[in-house]
């Protein structure tokens, strides 16, 4: 018995070596690592900007197209009425009787 308690003795503490020795190893960053992820996280902060700038304009734009066809209904309203009246021509108003 004594001799399978050593064997399970030495087989956790190499198990035990062997665990402690993998979770210290840490990798360090190299200088040029390091630059260069400040760079990428410097360009991300840029690229999310110009994505707020061009949501921004695209609302802005949207609106502005909105006004416009606002504007265009409101033309199309205002054609089709004097359409509607040259069609009527020269009856256009048949309850208005002019004073002579």
């Amino acid at each position: 018995m004594s001799i399978k308690r050593t064997i399970i003795t030495l087989g956790a503490g190499s198990l035990m070596f062997a665990l402690i020795s993998l979770t210290s190893c840490t990798s360090m960053i190299t200088e040029e690592q390091l630059a260069q992820l400040q760079e990428l996280r410097k360009r991300e902060r840029q690229l999310n900007q110009d994505i707020s700038n061009k949501n921004a304009e695209i609302n802005k734009i949207e609106s502005e197209l909105n006004a416009r066809k606002k504007e265009l209904n409101d033309c199309n309203k205002d054609k089709d009425f004097i359409m509607q009246k040259l069609s009527q021509w020269p009856n256009v108003w048949p309850d208005y009787t002019p004073s002579k």
